[in-house]
């Protein structure tokens, strides 16, 4: 009787094939770990770019913010007291537009434009009128380049020099606009001083204050001024006074330029302001038109990306709501 046959032979992979299909697995987890490597790079570099700005964005939020609730409390009077001859608008406030460092503005020369006018604030050194939230204070806003030993509070002599947005409020009780009047106290020598500054967020390093009228009524930017400046107290006894006389501008153009902080620590390592930051704006936003202004930002970009530094634009149009200007 023949015996059945049984094999032992069992079916399985060679080595060439253990050998093909581990290549096919390294490279399929090489391409997964290069994807993964790259979205990471992206997400970094991305939330990096957020944070890098962060500060310069909530400066942005509080500056446009409060520079809307400027005031001006603007009345018609006689031109004169004893011999009158006409009615002409007057106020005793001020709101002062001109280039910072160039006295009584205070700040850093090639920084832009700084900032100043009253507003309610509530902001009061007496406990008496605390909770007081309309009272009425001075504000100023300038960019200065220091170290932070010219902070305010600031004691140790330490070497870090930054581009600083700086905040100046005045307290109520010690709000200076009422000692002088549109003749005496034409540029606001009397209420303006860096005493009561405080740092608002570092490295805005340019910041453009463009008084406008709306786009709607002045398309081409210029009928308020064209160098940027502006005066509330200028010409205000003129016959006839100009639109500018005792009055809040209908709209401000706001831009800030902010740099990250990796920049900062590669440019800005000794007391004079960085050429390859300050070189930038040479020669930029001194004629305020629309067209000028949009060419200039082109400048810069161009500048500021050739120099290596990273930066960024922030700009609005914010409208004066107190503001009664035609």
């Amino acid at each position: 009787m023949r015996k059945p046959c049984f094999s032992n032979s069992h079916a399985g992979f060679t080595i060439l094939e253990v050998l093909v299909a581990s290549t096919v697995f390294i490279m399929l987890l090489g391409l997964l770990m290069s994807t993964i490597s790259q979205t990471s790079t992206v997400t970094r570099r991305a939330t990096e770019k957020v944070s890098a700005f962060q500060g310069a964005r909530s400066a942005f939020g509080l500056l446009t913010s409060k520079l809307s609730q400027a005031t001006m409390n603007s009345y018609w009077d006689y031109d004169s007291p004893t011999t009158p001859t006409k009615y002409i608008r007057k106020s005793e406030l001020h709101f002062i537009v001109g280039p910072a460092g160039q006295d009584p503005l205070p700040g850093t020369s090639g920084t832009g434009q700084a900032v100043f006018f009253q507003a309610p604030g509530g902001v009061t050194g007496d406990a008496t009128y605390s909770g007081m939230d309309n009272l009425l204070n001075a504000y100023g806003y300038y960019i200065d380049y220091q170290d932070e030993a010219g902070l305010p509070f600031q004691t140790a002599a330490t070497q870090v020099y930054r581009y600083r947005l700086m905040q100046q409020v005045a307290n109520t009780e010690s709000l200076g606009v009422y000692s002088g009047n549109a003749t005496s106290d034409l540029n606001g020598s009397k209420w303006i001083s860096g005493n009561n500054s405080a740092v608002v967020a570092e490295n805005i390093v340019y910041m453009a204050i463009w008084p406008r009228k709306a786009t709607s009524e002045d398309s081409a930017g210029n009928a308020l001024t064209t160098t940027f400046a502006y005066n509330s107290r200028l010409n205000v006894t003129s016959s006839p006074q100009p639109d500018t006389a005792n009055q809040l501008p209908p709209t401000v153009q706001v831009t800030l330029v902010a740099i990250d902080e990796t920049s900062a620590q590669r440019f800005c390592t000794s007391s004079s302001a960085p050429t390859q930051i300050s070189s930038a704006f040479s020669g930029l936003f001194t004629t305020s038109s629309v067209s000028q202004f949009e060419s200039d930002l082109e400048t810069l970009a161009q500048q500021m990306t050739a120099n290596g530094v990273t930066f960024r634009v922030f700009t609005t149009i914010v409208p004066m709501r107190e503001s009664k200007m035609q």
